[in-house]
């Protein structure tokens, strides 16, 4: 299959390791609520995640209006400190807003039906090679070139430290 779970079901994964894989062989009361402390702080980025951009775009427009705002009723005040005010509302209040993201979840189905289209292609591909079909070597080449640049750039981002666990 062509797709790959969402970051929150790896999460949710992590969550149950924790709970059926690794809880169950601790002995020390302090390593078991540590685990239990690790649970919750994945719930939390899980609770978080959804919602994590809507929030930071929403605060961006609502600080650069703030500092608008704040300016426009300081008024005639005079003084350093009233500039600085005025200027700052003058450069980064400013600022456009910045749009809403947009929903994940259609890009997702959208991606994860692309991912079935490729993974289907793949197999006629291979009945068209085995046919005799040298068209289909060079097709073949497009996909595994979209495929490469996927798990380089998948490599390149999700590699920790020397590449391992326990090393780095």
């Amino acid at each position: 299959m062509m797709t790959s779970p969402t970051v929150d079901d790896l999460l949710e994964g992590f969550i149950a390791a924790l709970q059926n894989e690794i809880m169950p062989h601790v002995g020390s009361p302090k390593a078991y609520t540590m685990c239990q402390m690790l649970q919750s702080l994945i719930q939390e980025v899980r609770q978080v995640m959804p919602v994590y951009d809507t929030y930071v775009a929403e605060e961006h427009n609502g600080m650069t209006k703030v500092l608008r705002e704040t300016a426009a009723v300081l008024g005639s005040v005079n003084g350093p400190e009233a500039d600085r005010i005025r200027e700052r509302a003058a450069t980064l209040g400013a600022k456009a807003d910045v749009p809403m993201p947009p929903d994940q979840e259609p890009i997702r189905a959208a991606h994860r039906e692309l991912g079935y289209a490729l993974q289907d292609c793949i197999t006629d591909l291979d009945v068209l090679q085995r046919a005799g079909h040298s068209e289909a070597d060079a097709a073949l080449q497009v996909i595994r070139g979209h495929l490469m640049a996927r798990i380089v750039r998948d490599t390149a981002t999700i590699t920790v430290g020397a590449g391992m666990a326990g090393r780095g």
